[in-house]
């Protein structure tokens, strides 16, 4: 059964580290294949090869007998599983060694009988600090391969991801009576991860400038491909569980200085309804990103929106609003409702639609009622209000209080 990711963008990517000719093919002894336990964040995962391939083994009935001594059995469990986690870890698989599956789950089980809660946390504390120097190895040799290239670089981090993920799962396959609590090992494992990469902090900040860079290579081009998509998703899940400062700032302030430097291309050309559609489209792209891929960091999801309208709309209100005068005097109804629902987001910049709103009028209305034509404006403007603004109650009060100022009754 082989298993393997191939981002076309990212087809330079060099093999894995410790990886041969042979690994390709996850055939373990006599010809059994292995299959990791599934869980839920396995939807849609293009494995990399691990080093090795892993081996199957079978559990029969385990009876156990009640324990006599809690510490007796955490250390025969132990001296068991210490032995079975070097050979994972070393990829030393091979058909001639026999990793005694059984008899680690019955001393695993034993040991957890009495008081299950407070052993289970004492393994996953030795199993972490078993593979944290396994771990802080493999990424020091990958910050010696560090390269400018994110197409080379993400795949090499992703890979030793994978790769210890892969070796962490089987561990606690392993020790099968563990698996009631298995995201409490992976969890501890992820933060192993998270730990020994923020502490090659070169390596760190180029896999965010890579990520980084793909988010934008895809916001650039509008679209990505599945395969680039997918590998994008899993590389921020990598991040996930960090301080947001590790992946949220550098995120926002991308996200930021990007939107912006577009805004600024858009706007060469100052057509204000070219400029409603390609902020809305902005809108509902980064939305749809948020559900597919940005949502392990609620933070961004949360902060996001905030970003857009500041760099988007709030950063050129003065092309905004002699566009809204434009737009008001040509009727354009798509483009004023399009320009609500836009300002409608936030109560601070509704605000700005109720003054352009309140300005347009009183300007507009002094002649109307030279030329007595206010109520003609009057009905003008009702209907954009109906149309465009939803019938929106702060703003019926403006168009309201502008007209009765002018004169005009305006009934209920």
């Amino acid at each position: 059964m082989k298993r393997s990711i191939s981002p076309d963008s990212l087809s330079s990517a060099r093999r894995p580290l410790h990886h041969s000719q042979d690994d390709d093919d996850d055939v373990g002894a006599e010809g059994n294949s292995y299959i990791l336990p599934y869980t839920p964040s396995d939807d849609h995962y293009s494995f990399l090869p691990v080093s090795q391939p892993i081996p199957t083994f079978n559990y029969g009935p385990a009876p156990v007998s009640a324990p006599l001594n809690r510490e007796k059995y955490l250390a025969d469990a132990w001296e068991l599983l210490k032995p079975a986690i070097k050979i994972i870890l070393d990829d030393e698989h091979d058909k001639s060694v026999d990793i005694p599956c059984t008899k680690i789950y019955m001393a695993v089980k034993r040991a957890c009988f009495a008081d299950p809660e407070t052993v289970q946390l004492h393994i996953f504390d030795l199993i972490e600090q078993e593979c944290e120097p396994h771990l802080a190895s493999v990424l020091q040799s990958l910050a010696k391969q560090i390269s400018d290239d994110p197409s080379v670089l993400l795949p090499l981090v992703y890979n030793c991801w994978l790769d210890f993920r892969r070796k962490m799962l089987f561990v606690s396959d392993l020790a099968m009576y563990l698996r009631c609590n298995e995201y409490t090992l992976w969890d501890g494992c992820q933060k192993l991860f998270h730990k020994q990469l923020s502490m090659t902090s070169q390596l760190q900040h180029q896999v965010i400038t890579g990520i980084l860079g793909l988010i934008t290579d895809e916001r650039r081009s509008g679209k990505a491909a599945d395969n680039t998509s997918h590998f994008l998703k899993n590389l921020m899940d990598m991040f996930h569980g960090l301080s947001k400062d590790v992946f949220e700032k550098p995120f926002l302030d991308s996200t930021s200085k990007f939107y912006a430097e577009e805004a600024e291309k858009i706007l060469q050309q100052p057509d204000i309804s070219n400029y409603l559609k390609y902020v809305e489209g902005v809108f509902h792209a980064e939305r749809k990103k948020c559900r597919e891929h940005y949502f392990f960091f609620a933070g961004c999801c949360l902060q996001l929106p905030g970003v857009l309208e500041r760099q988007l709309l709030e950063a050129h209100l003065s092309f905004l609003e002699e566009g809204f005068k434009l737009l008001m005097d040509e009727s354009l109804i798509d483009d004023l409702g399009r320009m609500y629902r836009l300002f409608s987001r936030a109560d601070y910049l509704l605000d700005y639609i109720d003054r352009s709103l309140r300005s347009y009028i009183l300007a507009k209305g002094e002649g109307a009622r030279q030329e007595g034509s206010l109520h003609g404006l009057h009905t003008s403007i009702d209907k954009i209000w109906r149309r465009c603004f939803f019938e929106d109650e702060l703003l019926d009060k403006t168009i309201r209080d502008c007209f009765e100022r002018m004169g005009l009754n305006v009934p209920v």
